[in-house]
């Protein structure tokens, strides 16, 4: 007897001693752990995982800037120069923007710590529109200051995700070194 036909003769045995009280629901339990039995059986009893976290609809990235950044222009994008994962490769380390390469629902977080005495307000924008802002500011304080904030947004495939320098305002001193990032990833399809 393979490990499959034990495991299948368990579980009709189960459902036989729980008596006939939902048909239909143990029905649909007995072909899930029918098709996962059969799923276990081809691999010979082991766990196939690769491939399970990447493909065309898995969507991650996260990026941080080794230097820092001085005396960025209103309503530029800010430009992270390092890049630590790329699944899907929707953000580009030349501009600073990420473009969705599938429909779905995204989640979006950035940081920013600003010197001193300095300020770096950000906003998040989605093909030009401001969908939320982020306000660093350490003038008139004797420490560093961070900023973070986080959106979930829905996104048609080549819609584009960028953080910006706030309209009207210099970004005048964001830190490096990993302090400052800029990550999102792909909940689920649309």
């Amino acid at each position: 007897m393979s490990l499959f036909q034990f495991i299948l003769l368990s579980c009709v045995t189960t459902l036989i001693v729980t008596g006939h009280k939902s048909c239909i629901r143990n029905a649909d339990l007995m072909k899930s752990i029918q098709y996962q039995l059969k799923l276990v059986e081809e691999n010979d009893g082991k766990c196939d995982c690769t491939g399970r976290n990447s493909g065309p609809d898995k969507v991650a990235f996260m990026v941080k800037n080794s230097v820092a950044l001085q005396n960025i222009p209103s309503k530029s994008a800010i430009v992270y120069n390092t890049v630590l994962t790329n699944l899907g490769n929707g953000y580009d380390s030349s501009n600073g923007i990420f473009t969705a390469p599938s429909n779905g629902v995204y989640s979006f977080s950035w940081t920013v710590l600003c010197y001193r005495g300095k300020n770096f307000y950000t906003y998040i924008s989605l093909n030009e529109d401001i969908i939320a802002r982020n306000f660093a500011s350490a003038n008139k304080v004797a420490e560093h200051t961070s900023g973070s904030q986080k959106i979930i947004i829905s996104m048609k495939k080549n819609d584009k995700v960028s953080v910006r320098i706030q309209g009207g305002e210099t970004g005048q001193y964001m830190y490096g070194s990993g302090w400052s990032t800029f990550s999102g990833y792909k909940l689920y399809n649309m």
